[in-house]
């Protein structure tokens, strides 16, 4: 299984800007779509079949709340609605960005404080050229660690951090070699994000679970967040589904919960959006207010980097924002910091398809993006197999370019998602079409070439890879590394053993 299928990040790693300065009049704030309005675009959302089900969280810049919920919640689950919990996946950082905060502010650490001052003793944490990685560098991306741990086992499958321990993660980090020196540039880092968590949890001297419920939860009265179920967040859990509409189990955490462990509801996000916006100065609302300050700055004026929060000029406005995957489960959370008001957006699947619909309910202006074509693909196969999924994909691309995104990566998406699921021939199918609708992408032909070594046609296999190699090659692809590494392990294979 190819670990880059595994992603508990936000595809699209959003900067962040903090803006100091008081609201405009409330006559003068801009508001959100009418109800009529939000319920048609929510509507094409689960039509196109971007998503099983959603829940989406509007807040005014007057603490006005509305609450919309379409689609299926799962076989079994509660109806949608506000307090429906889904996981959140990396919106979770935001939280342990917001505890770094915290900790700071009590002077209980320090961001240039190396994180090998929060381990334990004799867990090595690489430098480079003298420099160490600070707090402050996992908080924003830029540690120089790498997305992911290699050593998570390969026999975890679709759970894979549900056994990783401390010790696993101290085993990597005392062998790890660093790229570039921390601070340098930014890298979106799971590993980093789930280290810092870790860390934290260590320096106060208890869980990372306990430390965010005592810190931000209880204070916040946020009673459906956590990591484990309560009761009452059973009651109202609804069930994931993998991008093709299959049902997907929920995730477990050992270690890294700091990068995505967290489970939420709109309602309990909507109270947190609305603590980060406050201009209260009591119990938490200072530490969120310094997460999102800018410490790295990045993009254009203003924007940049802050505790874990993206910040990007969006329209009129400046947006914090983060969104978070899991197998299941895709997020989204926008603070619009100019005009004091927020958007939430919890889905029971895994789809970046929804991405975007966030900042379009904060900014009309801002179009809704297109639905990209692996939708409408995995829709045909999963209602007429591979051969109603080609079909489709050259009916659309002849019929409707102008209304589906179009690239390399939409069949790719499809292809994966096949393999994932263990269609391996249907998978191929779909890699072919996508190296003939793209004849000089080198991925549809790498991706061609796992379904052949998946398969065990290591013949077929290598000939992909070196296809693929070749177009890599003289593109100066930046997976070239990985891409002759897969070449190199189809050869091995082919070597009779002794």
């Amino acid at each position: 299984m190819r670990r880059d299928r595994l992603r508990i990040v936000a595809p699209l790693l959003l900067l962040v800007l903090h803006v100091l300065g008081a609201a405009a009049p409330a006559a003068a704030q801009p508001r959100f779509p009418p109800d009529s309005s939000v319920h048609a675009i929510l509507d094409g959302v689960v039509r196109d079949g971007r998503t099983v089900g959603l829940v989406v969280g509007l807040l005014e810049a007057d603490g006005t709340r509305r609450v919309f919920a379409r689609g299926s919640a799962g076989a079994g689950a509660r109806p949608l609605d506000g307090e429906s919990v889904f996981e959140i996946g990396s919106i979770t950082k935001v939280f342990t960005g917001a505890l770094l905060a915290d900790m700071v502010r009590r002077r209980e650490v320090r961001l240039s404080e190396p994180v090998a001052r929060l381990l334990p003793r004799g867990v090595r944490v690489p430098s480079r050229h003298g420099k160490e990685i600070t707090l402050l560098d996992l908080a924003t991306h830029r540690s120089g660690l790498p997305g992911m741990p290699d050593n998570i086992p390969e026999s975890e499958g679709r759970d894979p951090f549900a056994r990783y321990t401390a010790e696993a993660l101290y085993e990597f980090l005392s062998r790890y070699e660093l790229p570039r020196d921390p601070g340098a540039s930014a890298e979106y880092s799971n590993l980093g994000m789930g280290l810092l968590g870790h860390a934290l949890a260590l320096r106060a001297g208890t869980s990372y679970e306990e430390l965010v419920r005592e810190r931000l939860i209880a204070p916040l009265n946020m009673a459906r967040t956590g990591i484990a179920l309560t009761p009452g967040m059973d009651q109202h859990r609804v069930r994931g589904h993998d991008r093709g509409g299959f049902p997907e189990a929920d995730l477990s955490w050992m270690t890294l919960h700091g990068a995505g462990a967290l489970r939420s509801t709109v309602d309990d996000l909507l109270t947190f959006a609305r603590a980060n916006l406050s201009a209260d100065t009591l119990g938490v609302h200072d530490a969120l207010r310094d997460a999102l300050r800018v410490y790295r700055p990045a993009g254009g004026a203003g924007e940049g980097s802050g505790l874990s929060w993206g910040i990007f000029r969006g329209g009129r406005s400046l947006l914090a924002a983060h969104s978070g995957e899991t197998h299941g489960y895709t997020s989204y959370i926008a603070l619009d910091l100019t005009t004091r008001r927020a958007v939430v957006v919890l889905t029971n699947s895994y789809s970046a398809a929804v991405g975007g619909l966030d900042v379009h309910l904060l900014d009309p202006s801002l179009p809704l993006p297109k639905p990209p074509v692996w939708v409408a693909v995995v829709a045909a196969y999963r209602s007429g197999g591979v051969r109603a999924a080609v079909q489709r994909y050259l009916t659309l691309r002849e019929t409707a370019r102008g209304a589906w995104q179009f690239d390399v990566s939409g069949l790719e998406t499809a292809g994966e998602w096949m393999l994932w699921r263990g269609f391996v021939d249907d998978a191929a199918a779909i890699f072919q079409l996508n190296a003939a609708s793209y004849p000089r992408a080198p991925e549809p032909r790498i991706s061609l070439g796992d379904a052949h070594s998946q398969a065990g046609r290591l013949n077929e296999a290598v000939a992909s890879y070196r296809s693929g190699l070749a177009l890599a090659e003289a593109a100066r692809h930046p997976r070239l590394s990985e891409y002759r590494s897969r070449l190199q392990g189809a050869l091995q294979g082919l070597t009779p053993r002794q």
